[in-house]
């Protein structure tokens, strides 16, 4: 994916999507399918803006921006415009407008019905003038209805704070996962009979509810049915919060600075203090049951 800085030079012509796109859910993809539509109309690139920081405390992406731009490309975005919140937070929307037709060429800009923009919340109506006395197109895309629900950010966050992972599958199309390189652990895993990769959460993002899911792992362009604990390890005293999955069926050797994506599933109980590791072991073989309906 090309990406460039808002402000520095890119001479490509484009079609824009304007928002941020934390999720890419259901809602963020019907803006990106129609923004690919139309710049295939227009011959340019299909073209998408979001933010490499975080736009304020009330705004904690579900994923990172190196996760998103994954997740941009695989939707058929080609170009990203990246945007610093920290240099424009004060900028207006009129200018903000001004800047970014000046400085870049899109042909034709397409958002959600609810986008804002600038420091003095401008909308769509406000948009849509700015646009007709440019001579640039901007279609709107509808708010996506799921199942009689509003698909928002808003509501996965919820979602995923609250452990209903198969809720928040079903509006990002694509389960919640963690992604990273698979980082050293204390061993423990190993030693009791359930070795288990251990992976950095990002810094930034919405935090899952603490728990154990039912999870699905890609490493090395294999999958593996697992369970993940998110939390602290109260049998072994450990209260630092920790990202664990035990791989089932996984019968090869360390898989030590190896790229890992865990897909969450199902939410399948809260962290807890077993009386013993054989106790902590058993229930593991049993959380290994579940069984995902997708």
């Amino acid at each position: 994916m090309i990406t460039a800085e808002f402000g520095k030079p890119f001479g490509g012509k484009f079609c824009l999507a304007l928002g941020y796109f934390d999720g890419v859910h259901l809602g963020h993809r019907a803006i990106i399918a129609e923004t690919r539509r139309i710049a295939a109309e227009l011959r340019c690139l299909p073209a998408i803006s979001t933010f490499a920081d975080t736009p304020n405390g009330k705004k904690i992406p579900i994923y990172s921006y190196h996760d998103r731009k994954a997740l941009y490309a695989e939707c058929g975005a080609e170009f990203c415009l990246t945007l610093y919140y920290s240099e424009i937070c004060g900028m207006r929307g009129a200018e903000f407008f001004e800047k970014l037709t000046t400085q870049y060429s899109p042909l034709h800009l397409v958002c959600g019905q609810n986008y804002t923009f600038g420091c003095d919340l401008l909308g769509v109506s406000e948009l849509a003038e700015l646009c007709a006395g440019k001579g640039i197109g901007l279609t709107i895309v509808p708010t996506v209805i799921y199942h009689g629900v509003r698909v928002s950010t808003t509501l996965i966050k919820n979602y995923l704070t609250t452990g209903d992972v198969d809720a928040a599958r079903k509006m990002l199309v694509t389960p919640y996962h963690i992604n990273g390189n698979v980082v050293s652990g204390d061993g423990r895993g190993h030693n009791i009979g359930v070795p288990t990769i251990n992976q950095r959460v990002p810094a930034g993002i919405i935090a899952v509810r603490q728990g154990v899911y039912g999870t699905y792992a890609e490493i090395g362009g294999k999958r593996y049915r697992a369970v993940t604990n998110v939390g602290p390890r109260p049998t072994f005293g450990q209260n630092r919060v920790a990202v664990e999955t035990n791989l089932t069926d996984y019968d090869g050797g360390s898989l030590l600075h190896e790229f890992a994506a865990v897909y969450f599933y199902r939410y399948l109980r809260p962290v807890r203090k077993f009386t013993s590791a054989e106790e902590l072991v058993a229930r593991i073989e049993k959380d290994k049951e579940w069984t995902d309906i997708c």
